[in-house]
């Protein structure tokens, strides 16, 4: 529609005023608008130019195009105002006369007017016409810096997991950024978050708890902060921590509570889930068999399980670990340590490092520790059981040896043949003797001890009894007792008999030797004796001149018992008679005090031999 009764100028102005409110975007204003100003300035030419890097950029312009846009690097006015600047050369030679350049609002650049000579003079509307313009410029530029300033809060509050609210008192109105709504999980400005409404979110056990912290800051007019727990539409629990402040009039009245909410709700469950992990691993470190210390890596002790402070006398937690173990810094057997009590203790340590969620766990370090007496003793019970099966095989070939030998020197007596009988006794006793010896060997390199050949129960065959007669009523002692006893054969003038006392766990092997010696001129067997504690006993009683002792015995063995005979009565004089080899014990008991060693199986008359020659050095000592 024309502009009717309007001047030229006044047409220009109302298009101009048209433009400013009908343009969709700045860009879009200025490329219609610069023509209009140009007429109205009574301008050659006009320009939009924009700042651009490495020089300037014509965006929108109006008469006098061949003009270089470029010559007016470095001659922009850089006030708030529209100023005249120098005319450039190149724009001078085309009879240019008169530049004006006005910034414009934002980054849109700089409008430049250019007058040549003999132009007219601006006519009143252009003033008008550009206030208009600039400060249409000017609104959107307002506008388009608060929407961007928008977006970008509600940008950074999507990726802080952070909204804010501002409750109105008095209208119970609640205004929520729109990241607000989401965190409740709803649609951004979907409907008016009440007071009432905001309580329906939050979580039962909870309400009390919030409803309170409001009505005391509405009372105090202090900031409050709390963390509340939400239930969304759907049922699910989240953690948000809030905190606000009370606005007041100028009366003192309670008006608006603003403030932000964060949601917590990763954070909450990371917490959750490490206290989780804290708790699961101080029970299995509570169940584990070792000693467990944790240090960070100040090596500061940071937690231990309860074998830790038993081990080491006290809660390590906050001591330095250099405090226990002073000169280790990793694995180790056998770790010189101190206890928290002052003890010296030996560790066997073992280091791992911790591990969190994938990550190193900022440098903690586990030590699991043990005594080192406590392994020790389970590899010498190892060591034991080896050997005690080494033993258990050499034990069955000793059997079977001796089984073999016995048989068949049984079936030469019931041949007749005395002498093959009595070879093969022999040899099948100097069999035995080799393989105890064997088994006298220790298998850990230590010297046999007094003790260790203490037997579990006393010498017997009493579990094999003859296969022809099941009472077996004709043992050594049952045919003694109906055979006539030839006495001690002694002289009217001469000295008295030298008194012998036997030791042997074998009441058949006791009774035989008793029988024997009591056949020697000068010998009476004084009494028997069936282990080591019982032959003290018996000589400390019977006060003898000579004993005959046996090795291994019930209770305590003859290592054990010799050193207690000699200690009552030094002059005792001790023949040792056993069934190991000389070669393994004779040195060792003799050494000890021990007057001689005889291996059993030796003929009776060689035995009585060696006595009579001990008593006869004793009686010449």
């Amino acid at each position: 529609m024309e502009n009717l009764g309007c001047s030229p100028q006044e047409s220009e102005l109302v298009t101009v005023a048209r433009v400013c409110e009908e343009a969709a975007t700045a860009r879009e204003l200025l490329d219609t608008v610069v023509p209009h100003l140009c007429r109205l300035a009574g301008a050659a030419g006009g320009w939009v130019l924009e700042p651009r890097a490495g020089g300037t950029a014509v965006a929108s312009s109006h008469g006098l195009s061949e003009l270089p846009a470029s010559a007016l690097d470095g001659h922009r006015h850089r006030g708030e105002a529209a100023a005249g600047i120098a005319v450039p050369p190149a724009w001078a030679g085309a009879g240019v006369v008169a530049v004006v350049c006005q910034p414009l609002p934002g980054l849109l650049g700089h409008l430049v007017l250019a007058w040549c000579a003999g132009h007219e003079s601006p006519h009143p509307t252009y003033d008008v016409a550009q206030a208009l313009v600039l400060r249409t410029l000017e609104a959107r530029d307002e506008h388009e810096r608060l929407h961007d300033l928008q977006a970008r809060v509600d940008n950074a509050q999507q990726l802080a997991g952070m909204g804010d609210y501002d409750w109105h008192v008095a209208s119970d109105t609640n205004e929520w950024s729109d990241q607000l709504f989401r965190i409740y999980g709803h649609e951004p400005q979907s409907f008016n978050a009440s007071y009432e409404r905001f309580l329906s979110f939050i979580h039962p056990e909870d309400r009390e708890l919030v409803t309170e912290v409001h009505r005391r800051a509405y009372e105090t007019g202090e900031p409050y902060q709390m963390v509340e727990r939400i239930v969304r539409a759907d049922g699910e629990l989240r953690y948000l921590a809030s905190n606000g402040q009370v606005l007041q009039d100028d009366d003192g009245t309670p008006v608006r509570f603003r403030g932000t909410c964060i949601d917590i709700t990763e954070r909450v469950r990371a917490e959750d889930e490490r206290e989780r992990s804290r708790v699961l691993f101080q029970e299995l470190a509570e169940a584990a068999p070792d000693a467990i210390v944790v240090c960070g890596p100040d090596r500061v002790v940071v937690q231990a399980n309860g074998r830790a402070a038993a081990l080491l006398g006290g809660d390590p937690v906050g001591r330095l670990l250099t405090e226990i173990l002073p000169g280790s810094t990793g694995d180790g057997l056998a770790v010189p340590a101190t206890g928290l009590d002052g003890r010296t203790l030996e560790l066997d340590v073992r280091c791992a490092p911790l591990e969190e969620h994938g990550t190193q766990g900022r440098g903690l370090e586990a030590l699991f520790l043990r005594e080192s007496r406590e392994r020790l003793e389970g590899e010498a019970l190892a060591a034991h059981l080896r050997e005690a099966q080494v033993r258990r095989r050499s034990a069955l070939e000793i059997n079977d040896n001796v089984v073999q030998g016995l048989s068949a020197g049984l079936y030469a007596l019931e041949a007749g043949e005395t002498e093959t009988a009595t070879g093969l006794h022999r040899r099948t006793l100097a069999a035995a003797r080799q393989l105890m010896s064997d088994l006298l060997e220790p298998l850990d390199g230590t010297d046999l001890r007094p003790g260790d050949l203490v037997r579990s129960q006393a010498s017997t065959i009493d579990g094999a009894p003859d296969p022809d007669s099941a009472d077996d009523p004709t043992g050594p002692r049952a045919r003694a007792a109906t055979a006539p006893r030839v006495p001690t054969a002694r002289s009217a003038d001469g000295p008295p008999p030298a008194r012998v006392l036997v030791v042997d766990d074998s009441e058949d092997v006791r009774f035989l030797l008793s029988l024997q010696l009591s056949t020697l001129p000068g010998v009476e067997v004084v009494g028997e004796a069936a282990d080591g504690e019982d032959a003290v006993a018996r000589a400390a009683e019977l006060r003898p001149d000579l004993v005959l002792l046996d090795l291994a015995m019930p209770r305590m063995d003859g290592l054990q018992a010799l050193p207690l005979l000699l200690a009552q009565a030094p002059d005792l004089r001790v023949v040792v008679l056993s069934g190991f080899e000389d070669s393994v014990l004779a040195e060792r008991v003799v050494s000890a005090g021990a007057s001689r060693y005889v291996e059993k199986g030796v003929a009776l008359q060689e035995l009585g031999a060696v006595i009579r020659e001990t008593l006869a050095g004793s009686s010449t000592a």
